[in-house]
């Protein structure tokens, strides 16, 4: 004769379905339901935010611009690449500061960087060789193909000054901030819908996109770029980290700031880039 009861009490299910998770799960276990914990419609939305923090960055530059009408300081700014870029750092923290308001207020996670799969990885340099690998062989790669012979990023490389802030802006802002939108926010929503390899090849498309004007958009640089951006996808998907990503981008760029400041000898003799 069994021990167990005729009639048992029905098991309580927890469904997984839905747009909202249960109510009864504890934070991280509702998070890891719906990961990313985003949608599509917000990664849409950090793309206007940051179009529009962007264009309000540019215009606050107007004020510290001198001149007696706002179109002769307009000219004026469109003069400044240090104040473009400054501009452009304004923006990005701005922009960071609306991906956090986006993940613990409006979807309410309980860290930031958890949502985002930070992963700080348990040693640096195995990513770090990755991007000055990269770099080195997309050099090689260049030799061999039809990019352009000055670029609008060329034409940056003036001034002292402006090389240098361009050199801080590479190894700082620029890759967090872009590894945070493409492979810490975008790739996942694209890779829950469609996949891994689609994931990581539609992000790197819209990586490569993104650096096209600043390139001439030349298909070889854009091409460049993607192979890029399938890399530190490949690296995010992997190890399941948006830190790795971006050291592999940091030692990427960093590489050519070097290359550059030893070609130039610390960015004080710029015409010797011209005759290369």
């Amino acid at each position: 004769m069994s021990s167990f009861p005729d009639n048992p009490p029905p098991a309580t299910e927890t469904p997984l379905t839905g747009d909202a998770p249960p109510a009864t799960l504890p934070p991280l276990a509702a998070e890891a339901i719906h990961d990313p914990i985003w949608t599509g419609f917000d990664v849409f939305r950090l793309l206007v935010v940051g179009a529009l923090v962007l264009f309000l960055s540019v215009f606050a530059m107007l004020i510290v611009v001198p001149g007696t009408s706002f179109q002769q300081r307009a000219v004026r700014l469109s003069r400044s690449a240090e104040l473009l870029i400054v501009a452009q750092m304004i923006a990005y923290v701005l922009l960071l500061a609306y991906m956090f308001i986006l993940v613990k207020k409006e979807r309410r996670s309980p860290t930031f960087w958890k949502a985002i799969h930070w992963n700080w990885p348990g040693s640096i340099w195995p990513y770090l060789t990755i991007g000055v690998v990269l770099q080195i062989a997309l050099l090689v790669m260049e030799r061999f193909l039809p990019l352009p012979r000055e670029t609008p990023f060329d034409t940056l490389l003036r001034k002292p000054s402006t090389v240098l802030l361009i050199a801080i802006f590479a190894v700082t802002l620029g890759p967090l901030m872009e590894e945070l939108f493409f492979r810490g926010f975008l790739y996942p929503v694209l890779a829950r819908r469609f996949g891994m390899m689609a994931g990581i090849s539609i992000s790197a498309l819209g990586f490569g996109l993104m650096h096209a004007a600043q390139y001439g958009y030349s298909w070889a640089s854009v091409m460049l770029i993607f192979l890029v951006g399938v890399t530190l996808g490949a690296v995010r998907a992997v190890k399941d980290s948006v830190a790795a990503g971006v050291l592999v981008h940091v030692a990427y760029n960093g590489t050519i700031v070097l290359i550059l400041a030893a070609a130039t000898d610390g960015f004080r003799h710029l015409e010797k880039l011209s005759s290369q």
